[in-house]
């Protein structure tokens, strides 16, 4: 924090949150980037394609459902690692994973039943939408 002369609240939650779910993202990414043919891109650079256009319409199609799932992986391990976010929010940020702690430190109140349901609608709603988005693709349907 001094050597970049950053205070404890949202950026540092961000870039905490960030540096904690980039390697889930990455090893995800890697996989499906591993799996694919190469002769794809030779046939694209053969076409007279840049490295960007090979990238924006080949690339980023193929690998796209990989993105979905680390995201949706991260989001799930960012909204339940608590240890990160308390260690690094500040005083007086209001953060949803701190907010539950301290509701449920008493008691489970009708709220954190409603946040807990919110949630799981939320995820399952993602999941659903990364699915269609994902069996969408295998069909060769999105372009």
């Amino acid at each position: 924090l001094q050597v970049l002369n950053l205070t404890l609240g949202m950026l540092s939650i961000i870039i905490a949150h960030t540096t904690f779910c980039i390697g889930f993202v990455a090893i995800i990414v890697r996989a499906r980037l591993q799996g694919m043919d190469e002769s794809i891109f030779e046939a694209a650079r053969d076409l007279g394609a840049t490295p960007w256009q090979t990238f924006h319409q080949i690339t980023l199609p193929l690998i796209r459902p990989a993105v979905i799932a680390g995201a949706l992986m991260s989001f799930t391990l960012s909204i339940d690692d608590f240890v990160i976010t308390f260690f690094t929010k500040g005083a007086g940020e209001p953060i949803l994973p701190i907010q539950i702690y301290t509701m449920i430190k008493v008691a489970v109140t009708p709220e954190v039943n409603a946040i807990s349901t919110l949630l799981m609608l939320l995820t399952l709603t993602l999941i659903i939408i990364a699915t269609r988005f994902d069996s969408s693709v295998l069909k060769g349907e999105s372009k």
